[in-house]
């Protein structure tokens, strides 16, 4: 019994021992297997976090953004000399964006008195380098304009910075301007982070003190009055995200706002906000970015903003619909107060400023500017690129591109045409509908320098001056009179019969007709191209040879095919504005270009030029021939067809041709001064006859569009190989001063009148 007993007792110590031992052991492997579940569970969050971080890391580095190409206009050249009246300068420094007022020593300011305008021209870089700022003082003694500096140095020019007209969009809906930390003006910082998160210099991506203030103001209003959100949380959500409100979006967007404020500075995080916030819809394009916004709310740099317009556009960061100044001027006032209160509040404002700038006007920009005036240009450089450059690269490498566009033709062009086309639909039964298209290049360089291609208020989106091929009536005779002169055996005296004839057509029989249905007999070369008589012109083109005729014209530079009959001679030849343009520019340069210009240079966003366009071709007649053939033309104004713009512009001296088609279907004018060659034409889309001609018609939106845009005189001086002679009106001999009937000609030297009379009457 007593060593039973004793067993037992010796065995339970055992038992208690082992349990101890054992329940260690269990946890143990709890903990374990809690550490690994944890571990396991951590991956996926930790994936996701990588993740998170490669798309931070991936949009930061390189280019950021997709951004459209962006097109500017030329350079506007002022020229010592040239015509100018002092409300047209200062109209144009207005739609640059200049400002008058008593900050006029700053760059973008300008000032005036009765006579004189004084401006602080901005610096430039384009693909021909660097342009320094400068003032200058402009003063318009005789209607002509006269450039000096304070000291009253003169220059010969001065030169207004290229204009951002626009933007080649391709498959891309946004619309932005790129700022580089350093361009964005301090002002703007300080009223940003004040307004929209205080702690932003000093948080890591979050700020806990923001998220408090939200709630207490939120709490105590009674209603959702601020948002806890950082700057960089904002950033995150317009890069990243969408505007879902959930919880899962609401962590994806703290964690990102940490992972951008661990591996980007300050700077970095606020420059992108500045380009990347989004402000307003221009059209079917958004606008990200306070320089875009800039631009299309005030028409000026960002950097030449006061504070009360920063100050709106840090408000519409708020509700960009709700505060656009454009649709809600009221809301967009009270927007701006309640953000200069905020200033006034932190102590970066005293209460006079305060007051004072709560005076100013919002003074917007009109809406839709760039688009109504330069859309049919842009058309144009589209068509030029398309064939250089991928289309991706266009709509979002952020590309610089310059071309020739002059501002102020553009603007002249597009009001002439708009008007008068409204005019004629109101004098003339049938015109309703009426529709037009203008071309204006460089006479000298054949850069294009403005583009219309319709009447209507708006761009249209159907650009006539590229897509109306139509009939080119007389506008085709110059090119056959060319003909004549380069071929030296005909000169502007030698006559033509101006009588009917037929020409057989296949079966048919073509018998062309005078537009009064007149025959003149024999006339002079130049009376028959000024008055446009069509069977003097078939004289001589039938005289030359059809084949020779057609031969010009794709020299001339007609891509266009067409085959050569006998009515081609008369203008039944079809051709867009934008060719007949073309086909006139060898003479109007005399040669100097033979091919248009549109683009100048293309480059990239740190300013390498990328491509340059420099106009090459050339035309197989003498400068002398071409130059001769130019002053023939100025007959017209003088003589002919085009003798009602020479009345309505006394003291211009300009060449012309009108051009009227069949049943009066299109209506032709090519005008050529000392600094544009200008093709207008207007007709009915559906081809339908109309009541008006060359000279009645498109004439009269060359008056008007001259009358805007003061031209200087074709010069009558030609080149060496040519000059000008009196001849008598009945026999081919030089004329004496002395003499009644004459008529002063160019002539090619050596195909003038070898002799001459005195006029004297023997007694």
């Amino acid at each position: 019994m007593t060593k039973k007993s004793s067993s037992k007792t010796a065995k339970k110590p055992s038992s208690r021992k082992t349990k101890r031992k054992q329940r260690p052991s269990f946890f143990r492997r709890v903990l374990k297997w809690g550490v690994v579940l944890l571990l396991l569970a951590s991956i996926p969050f930790c994936i996701w976090l990588w993740w998170l971080d490669k798309q931070v890391v991936s949009r930061f580095e390189g280019q950021k953004w997709q951004v459209p190409s962006e097109v500017y206009s030329a350079p506007l050249v002022l020229k010592d000399g040239a015509p100018w009246r002092k409300e047209d300068l200062e109209q144009v420094l207005l739609d640059y964006g200049y400002r008058f007022g008593k900050n006029s020593q700053k760059v973008g300011w300008a000032a005036r008195s009765k006579t004189k305008v004084s401006a602080n021209l901005r610096d430039y870089m384009d693909h021909t380098g660097y342009h320094s700022a400068a003032r200058r003082v402009f003063s318009f003694s005789g209607g002509v304009l006269n450039i000096q500096d304070i000291s009253g140095k003169r220059y010969r020019t001065a030169v207004l910075e290229p204009q951002k007209i626009g933007y080649l969009y391709g498959g891309n809906t946004e619309n932005r301007d790129i700022l580089v930390y350093e361009e964005i003006p301090q002002s703007l910082i300080d009223i940003l982070t004040i307004t929209e998160d205080r702690d932003f210099f000093t948080h890591h991506g979050i700020s806990l003190t923001g998220i408090a203030r939200a709630a207490w103001v939120n709490a105590t209003s009674g209603a959702r009055r601020q948002g806890g959100s950082t700057l960089t949380q904002q950033l995150i959500k317009n890069m990243f995200l969408s505007s879902e409100r959930t919880y899962s979006r609401k962590v994806t967007e703290v964690l990102m706002a940490l992972l951008l404020e661990y591996r980007y500075s300050k700077q970095e995080i606020i420059t992108a906000y500045v380009n990347e916030v989004y402000l307003a819809q221009e059209g079917s394009s958004a606008l990200h970015g306070f320089a875009a916004a800039s631009e299309f709310f005030y028409g000026r740099p960002l950097k030449e903003l006061n504070l009360a317009e920063q100050a709106l556009l840090v408000g519409m960061v708020k509700g960009p619909s709700l505060y656009n100044p454009r649709r809600n001027p009221e809301r967009a006032m009270q927007r701006r107060n309640v953000v200069l209160d905020l200033l006034y509040q932190q102590g970066r404002l005293t209460q006079g400023n305060l007051n004072a700038l709560k005076k100013l006007p919002l003074k917007v920009a009109p809406e839709g500017k760039r688009r109504s005036v330069y859309g049919d240009f842009l058309d144009l450089v589209a068509m030029q690129l398309e064939r250089e450059f991928d289309a991706s690269s266009l709509a979002s490498e952020n590309l610089k591109i310059y071309t020739g566009l002059d501002i102020r033709a553009q603007k002249a062009a597009l009001h002439a045409m708009q008007n008068r086309v409204s005019e004629l639909e109101k004098q003339k039964k049938g015109l309703l509908g009426l529709q037009g298209a203008m071309v204006v290049t460089d006479r000298l360089s054949g850069q294009v320098r403005a583009v219309v291609g319709s009447s209507d208020k708006l761009y249209s989106g159907f650009n006539r001056a590229l897509g109306a091929v139509r009939p080119i009536g007389s506008l085709v005779k110059p090119s056959i009179y060319l003909t004549a002169i380069a071929s030296g055996r005909y000169t502007w005296w030698d006559k033509l019969e101006d009588k009917p004839q037929q020409f057989k057509v296949g079966n048919a029989i073509w018998q062309p007709q005078n537009y009064d249905r007149v025959s003149h007999g024999k006339v002079p070369m130049y009376e028959a191209l000024a008055k446009s008589y069509n069977l003097a012109t078939i004289d001589l083109a039938s005289q030359l040879g059809f084949e020779r005729v057609a031969q010009t014209l794709r020299d001339l530079g007609v891509k266009r095919p067409f085959t050569m009959y006998p009515a081609v001679a008369l203008g039944s030849i079809e051709l867009s504005p934008f060719e007949v343009a073309r086909l006139y520019q060898p003479i109007a340069s005399t040669g100097s270009a033979a091919e248009l210009g549109v683009v100048l240079s293309v480059m990239d966003q740190n300013g390498k030029v990328l491509k340059r366009f420099d106009q090459t071709g050339s035309v197989p007649y003498t400068k002398e021939a071409l130059s001769v053939t130019l002053a023939g033309m100025t007959k017209s104004p003088e003589i002919g067809t085009a003798r009602a713009a020479q009345g309505q512009l006394p003291g211009l001296r300009f060449a012309a041709k009108t051009g009227t088609t069949n049943d009066q279907r299109d209506s032709w004018f090519v005008a050529i001064t000392n600094d544009y060659l200008s093709t207008v034409w207007l007709g009915q889309d559906d081809n339908a006859p109309m009541n008006i001609t060359g000279s009645s018609g498109a004439q009269w939106v060359w008056i008007d569009f001259a009358k805007l845009l003061p031209q200087q005189s074709l010069p009558k001086a030609l080149p060496s190989g040519a000059n000008y002679y009196q001849v008598t009106s009945d026999e081919f001999e030089l004329a004496a001063d002395r003499c009644d009937d004459k008529v002063e000609l160019a002539f090619i030297e050596g195909t003038q009148p070898k002799s001459s009379t005195s006029c004297l009457w023997p007694f």
